[in-house]
């Protein structure tokens, strides 16, 4: 279930701030080419309140469809299949229920290649079936993608640009945001600290989420589910380094009004603790390498980290240089974590840390 999730948003921007303004003094390599990457041109930073409104209104209106979990919406039964692929831990076919029927009560169950688990959230406390120590990475990226993909921070503190862009056809607005400190300028093209967040103005309806360059989540509503007003996507799609590593169908949604909770929390579900997904989060590290040109040579690395900040699983999102790439996911990998990102308790962190070549001076 959603935990922490705004809370390590902010503090993600916070850092990302840092870390683009420290970078405002030194060339900065640009984004290798992806045929999904929309935003390549032009860019606006809005100005004036009204401006910032508009983009802020448009974000907040696909916000409010996309987010299953909001308190006070309808209960509701989920039900979807989905492929996993990559060189991670969990691949294969899996399926996935979600019974919601609060933000303090539900139930999920899911089981992909041989994982498997049934968790039951009962008046705020967190049941398993099983004694789990890692959810695959696959099934962090979809719940995100399902319930609360789209999630900012404090909007009133973060730096906004758009563009117009086209997208199968299209029309679509990408929103990019960053930290308060970024570089406000309308410089061409997106930054590598940028998410990014493409919505169809005419229905309000997230089509593209990307929280790094090189990773893209893609919905496509044909067919899907309308339920109590909100526009449900039958397919998700997630490219990652030019490739597909996540295929969701929704197979169902359905209404779950009469499901109590004390039927989903019966006296015989098993008192097992397991990890907490905390949603994804992003920071950089830095490494320095022998003096030369001064350009920072990023490389986005997509991780899960356990609560003492150590590397559970990772996989390159991007591949502008392979060796350079492949060294930043081996020293990831071999990194304990130290940030306010990594959290403490029973916190499984999904991260996208963007590890930074930087010539040393």
């Amino acid at each position: 279930m959603r935990t922490y999730r705004p809370l390590l948003a902010i503090l993600s921007f916070f850092l990302i701030s840092s870390f683009a303004s420290a970078q405002s003094q030194l060339s900065v390599a640009p984004l290798p080419g992806d045929p999904m990457e929309l935003v390549t041109g032009a860019t606006h930073v809005p100005t004036t309140p009204q401006e910032r409104e508009q983009a802020l209104n448009l974000l907040e209106r696909a916000r409010q469809n996309a987010d299953l979990h909001t308190p006070g919406a309808a209960p509701f039964i989920l039900r979807v299949s989905f492929s996993a692929s990559g060189n991670v831990l969990g691949t294969g076919s899996g399926e996935m229920e979600e019974t919601w029927i609060s933000p303090q009560n539900g139930q999920w169950t899911a089981h992909l290649g041989n994982f498997a688990i049934t968790r039951t959230l009962s008046q705020g406390l967190i049941f398993d079936d099983r004694q789990v120590t890692f959810i695959p990475i696959r099934l962090h990226m979809l719940r995100d993608a399902l319930f609360w993909p789209i999630n900012f921070g404090a909007p009133g503190h973060i730096l906004i640009r758009t563009a117009n862009a086209n997208w199968r056809g299209k029309e679509v607005t990408c929103i990019m945001t960053s930290g308060g400190m970024a570089d406000p300028t309308p410089t061409p093209g997106r930054r590598w600290w940028e998410r990014e967040f493409c919505v169809d103005p005419k229905t309000g309806l997230l089509q593209i989420l990307s929280d790094a360059p090189g990773i893209y989540f893609v919905y496509d509503y044909t067919g899907g589910p309308q339920f109590h007003g909100r526009s449900v996507p039958k397919n998700i799609s997630v490219f990652s380094a030019g490739k597909s590593v996540l295929e969701a169908h929704v197979e169902s949604m359905s209404d779950a009004s009469n499901i109590t909770a004390e039927s989903l929390a019966s006296s015989n579900t098993p008192r097992r603790f397991g990890p907490v997904l905390s949603g994804a989060t992003r920071f950089p590290h830095i490494i320095h390498v022998a003096p030369g040109a001064a350009t920072v040579q990023p490389v986005i690395v997509h991780a899960i980290l356990d609560p003492k900040g150590e590397v559970m699983d990772a996989e390159l999102i991007e591949m502008a240089d392979a060796a350079l790439s492949q060294s930043a996911l081996e020293i990831v990998k071999h990194t304990v974590f130290h940030r306010e990102e990594v959290r403490g308790g029973r916190m499984q962190t999904e991260a996208f840390i963007n590890v930074q070549f930087v010539s040393g001076q």
